[in-house]
């Protein structure tokens, strides 16, 4: 393997995780120094076993699992692969429960977000079925309000919860203003933290900045940059995010 020297500038990672990981590792060996940061921490919420023994014995028709912590915690609080169904809104959500929870899941093909999984044949036609969606605390309702729209009713197991991490880190913040040329968010929560967490000095550097996001409602939110320096993947996944963080190494040389 070949190693190129740093040539562009770095890219900010703004999602959960430790570095170096295969991600970041991988874009370092294309010329591009990466800093991760997460402005959120993940804290499971407690176990109710009377509704753990319930969810256990109810029937489900199907369930969705939005997010790779929502596996597992799920399946640290005691959850394994009851009879049903079980979807994600992508694959590597998908792969992660399909190994913790020990089932089959599926997901969409093109379209990695609630809107996506919408569109799957299976979920066009749920009159009188059940459903169960494992999430964080709080979070959209588009997915539990269409699929109640579809004729189904739907519980809800939050497993965990986000928690602000706070930046008082003015070095950390003017070493990123020095260095990063795109920044990749893939989660509101972190886009609305980042941004309340920098000074008003920085406000020049977020415009001139290449966005790389999985959403057009997250690109929304971004109230910084022309619209052609936000890019819309379509998906979180990291082989996704991995293509369009090389296309942008191209268009910038």
């Amino acid at each position: 393997m070949t190693v190129n020297p740093v040539t562009h500038k770095a890219v900010l990672l703004l999602r959960p995780g430790k570095s170096p990981d295969n991600f970041t590792q991988q874009l370092r060996d294309t010329g591009r120094e990466c800093f991760v940061h997460s402005f959120i921490e993940i804290e499971p919420l407690p176990v109710n076993k009377e509704q753990l023994t319930q969810i256990k014995q109810k029937h489900w028709d199907g369930i969705v699992i939005v997010s790779k912590n929502a596996a597992h915690y799920a399946s640290r609080a005691g959850f394994s692969g009851v009879p049903s169904k079980y979807y994600a809104v992508g694959p590597g959500t998908a792969s992660f429960a399909c190994s913790h929870l020990n089932t089959a899941v599926s997901c969409p093909t093109f379209i990695h977000q609630s809107e996506g999984l919408l569109e799957l044949s299976e979920l066009q036609k749920l009159q009188q079925q059940n459903w169960l969606i494992i999430r964080g605390e709080g979070g959209r309702e588009l997915l539990a309000d269409a699929i109640r729209a579809r004729g189904a009713s739907v519980d809800y197991w939050e497993v965990y919860r986000r928690k602000q991490l706070t930046l008082n880190d003015p070095e950390l913040i003017q070493q990123w203003i020095s260095s990063v040329g795109t920044i990749v968010v893939t989660s509101a929560e972190q886009l609305g933290y980042f941004l309340s967490s920098m000074p008003n000095s920085a406000r020049s550097w977020l415009d001139s900045c290449q966005w790389i996001v999985p959403s057009h409602r997250l690109k929304g939110l971004i109230p910084f940059g022309q619209s052609d320096n936000i890019k819309v993947t379509g998906s979180a996944a990291d082989a996704i995010l991995m293509n369009a963080l090389i296309a942008d190494g191209k268009t910038h040389d």
